[in-house]
């Protein structure tokens, strides 16, 4: 997708997660740090955090948490919900981010399968494991290949709300792994009228193989792996895949 869309998807972004429901995902991820990760009240970079739904959530944990995304209008959204005020957020492309040693990495909500390059996910990898703290771990999830063939394929979606309709075009080629839509967003304005935006979004399934493989060769050791927020072995039918990864 082009950058900017991301910030014209920004107030809403939220709400097209697969469920509408992002609650669930501060407490699961804070329950894998505080069960998988050796050092206790570790720091967190959070890769691509978006609106820092997971972000602020660790925050009011009491842990030291800086939020990275290449989104100045996420970024926005985000530290307006910093309660706390200690989160740093900074604003950069993930797979070329280069900042200070931290005891946990965390990607979510489908950040990893928008880094459609797959030299630049694993070059990620290198700089978390690089990154990484003994005793830490890289928490992330991917989007599945039924998520993509079945929720997915070559339908069409939308979702109306008060304040917004989206229209999504989907198409996913099997072949190359490559998942494109076409989205069309009307947003309410002054007068009750509706602006159009107009923008595109490219994801790639990556195997759970090809994952574990980037971690391996990265150096990271591979801890655990669940299906959708829970701590079960992933069914075919998950819509997502969490995988533990540590050093």
């Amino acid at each position: 997708m082009d950058d900017s869309f991301y910030d014209i998807l920004a107030g809403h972004y939220d709400d097209l997660q697969i469920n509408g429901d992002t609650s669930a995902w501060g407490p699961y991820i804070h329950g894998l740090i505080r069960d998988y990760c050796k050092i206790k009240s570790p720091s967190v970079t959070d890769l691509g955090c978006g609106t820092g739904v997971v972000t602020n959530y660790l925050a009011s944990k009491e842990l030291n948490v800086t939020g990275v995304d290449l989104s100045p209008d996420m970024l926005s959204i985000a530290s307006s919900g910093d309660e706390t005020g200690t989160v740093s957020w900074i604003c950069a492309d993930i797979t070329e981010y280069e900042g200070p040693s931290c005891g946990c990495f965390i990607s979510t909500m489908d950040t990893v399968g928008h880094i459609t390059d797959s030299s630049a996910l694993a070059k990620m990898f290198t700089m978390v494991s690089d990154s990484l703290e003994e005793g830490g771990v890289f928490i992330l999830d991917t989007t599945t290949k039924h998520h993509f063939e079945k929720s997915l394929g070559d339908n069409v979606f939308y979702e109306d709300y008060d304040d917004f309709t989206l229209l999504w075009v989907n198409h996913y080629d099997k072949e190359n792994k490559i998942n494109h839509a076409e989205l069309t967003l009307f947003e309410l304005c002054e007068d009750d009228l509706y602006e159009r935006y107009d923008g595109e979004l490219t994801a790639r399934f990556y195997s759970p193989d090809e994952i574990e493989d980037m971690a391996a060769k990265a150096g990271l050791k591979k801890y655990a792996t669940f299906g959708e927020l829970n701590r079960e072995e992933p069914k075919n039918t998950d819509e997502r895949i969490f995988f533990v990864f540590g050093k």
